[in-house]
């Protein structure tokens, strides 16, 4: 989804997730999951609002009326506009996340409703918040070419203007050199900074769900520049690499030549 279509209502920021897919059920099935969120105070009724709602406003700003669920990048929340509030909603049991395809434009990405493959990334800026699950990926450049601009711009050009800090931040790619991909934390994580660690743990463990392998390059974490993502995660399954594989193989070859060569003498 591109980041152009974030938008801001009630002093909060949303951009459009999805549409009701087919296996969500009808509108009865879909309003049991629906629910009031004091919180937001995004409502009709005065004596609880915390901001004037109307449906009509809520997609005339919204800038995209084809979408039925919203994702708020405050709180991380999901939400579906109704007639005299904005209702929290909950995915039906056993939801499977939809696909976010990568797209050379920003990007807004809610982790826990999408899921993307790294490996299609080439070489770009990312800003993840652990706690609301909202992964902003900058512009896609060609490997070869410098990243321009900042984080700071990316967010300011999503359209958000506060929690710059609430993100852990980096660069992304697969390429020549990484072939198996590469996530790179700028500014350094320092592992004296426990807090910090630990939500730049949960972002490899994102990304992990997310494309990233065994054998992906983790730049700039903690005392060591480069380290393999499967000595962070260590329950990361590790599968050879293809380089590793090749030189296998003609010990594989000479094994199948040895038995061959065993049956024939057998034969005579």
């Amino acid at each position: 989804m591109s980041v152009s279509t974030c938008f801001e209502y009630g002093g909060y920021h949303f951009f459009p997730l999805r549409r009701f897919a087919k296996d969500e059920g009808d509108f009865f099935a879909l309003s049991k999951r629906l629910a009031e969120d004091p919180s937001i105070g995004l409502t009709a009724y005065k004596e609880r609002q915390k901001y004037p709602y109307s449906y009509e406003d809520f997609y005339k700003t919204a800038t995209n009326p084809n979408y039925d669920i919203f994702c708020c990048v405050e709180n991380g929340k999901i939400y579906v506009p109704g007639e005299r509030m904005l209702f929290l909603y909950h995915n039906p049991d056993g939801y499977i996340k939809r696909e976010a395809k990568i797209i050379k434009n920003r990007m807004l990405i809610h982790t826990d409703n999408q899921r993307f493959n790294m490996q299609d990334i080439d070489n770009r800026r990312f800003m993840y918040n652990p706690i609301t699950g909202v992964l902003l990926l900058g512009a896609q450049f060609p490997p070869s070419k410098k990243l321009r601009g900042s984080h700071a711009e990316d967010l300011s050009n999503a359209g958000i203007c506060s929690g710059y800090d609430d993100y852990v931040r980096g660069w992304i790619g697969t390429g020549k050199e990484y072939p198996h991909g590469i996530i790179h934390f700028a500014p350094n994580v320092d592992d004296r900074n426990t807090a910090l660690f630990n939500r730049a743990f949960e972002t490899l463990e994102m990304f992990a769900q997310n494309g990233a392998e065994a054998e992906t390059v983790v730049r700039s974490l903690g005392k060591r520049w480069e380290q393999p993502l499967f000595s962070v995660l260590t329950d990361l399954e590790r599968k050879p690499s293809i380089h590793e594989q090749l030189k296998q193989q003609p010990v594989a070859d000479s094994n199948r030549q040895k038995q061959t060569t065993k049956k024939k003498e057998a034969a005579l």
